[in-house]
């Protein structure tokens, strides 16, 4: 009996890991030249294209670059197109499981898990009270843009707790941002501002401050329209993050 519980055991085990492995991974080194890249998800498929094993590694953990450190200097300037093929409907936690998975693999990646105080942002209520709205009957979801006629970017939430903004603030301003605000459901909102160095100028994709269209008007910075649409604002302040160390990486084995 105690040999048939065994086996059952070790059958569990295996599902777990298969359900936690890409059905098939290509890995080759990207080509000198080449310029650009990003991560491209896909219904069933994830290209990874002239991305170094650093990068792998954030989206792997969902961590920003001050929050990834170590290995030798290779997992900054060596570069890769990856390919990976995995069920329809894995979920994005799966999803995650299964691209660390295929770095400890493909790379001998050991990485070490930690945390630290980095300087950041704290979203906070202003002392007028937060500005949201109930939500409607929209899908949830959120969207960065920008506007052509006046050169600002927006955001806009349906359906959102407002931990949610503080992560794409986090991902704006290249620093982390804590939720101290202390709100709970989920909300619509929407803002407009104006690039500057602070956020990057481009907001989440980063780069270089874009010049606003000809005879716009200058709008207001991140922090106003945070104010002034929603009663929230950033104040400095030490935040506590998780961050990998890598330890140990190895050039990644042939297909």
């Amino acid at each position: 009996m105690r040999r048939f519980w065994l086996v059952g055991i070790l059958s569990a085990f295996a599902g777990l890991a298969a359900a936690q492995s890409f059905d098939a991974v290509s890995i080759k080194p990207s080509a000198p030249d080449a310029r650009g890249g990003g991560f491209n998800l896909s219904q069933g498929h994830l290209n990874a294209k002239n991305q170094s094993l650093r990068d792998l590694v954030q989206f792997g953990w969902d961590l920003h670059d001050y929050q990834v450190s170590g290995g030798p200097s290779w997992v900054e300037s060596d570069r890769y197109e990856v390919v990976a093929t995995f069920p329809a409907g894995t979920s994005n936690a799966d999803r995650a499981k299964m691209m660390q998975a295929m770095l400890t693999d493909r790379f001998g990646l050991v990485v070490r898990h930690d945390s630290k105080e980095v300087s950041g942002y704290a979203l906070v209520v202003t002392k007028g009270g937060p500005k949201l709205h109930s939500p409607g009957n929209e899908e949830p979801g959120m969207m960065m843009g920008r506007s052509r006629a006046t050169g600002q970017r927006t955001l806009t939430a349906t359906s959102q707790p407002v931990a949610n903004l503080a992560s794409i603030l986090s991902d704006i301003m290249g620093r982390p941002v804590e939720d101290r605000t202390q709100i709970a459901g989920k909300f619509d909102f929407s803002m407009a501002w104006t690039p500057d160095a602070v956020d990057g100028g481009t907001g989440a994709t980063g780069g270089k401050v874009l010049p606003p269209p000809e005879n716009s008007e200058p709008g207001p910075t991140i922090f106003t329209a945070l104010q002034e649409t929603l009663g929230l604002k950033l104040e400095t302040a030490k935040v506590s993050v998780p961050v990998v160390t890598i330890e140990k990486a190895e050039k990644p084995s042939g297909n």
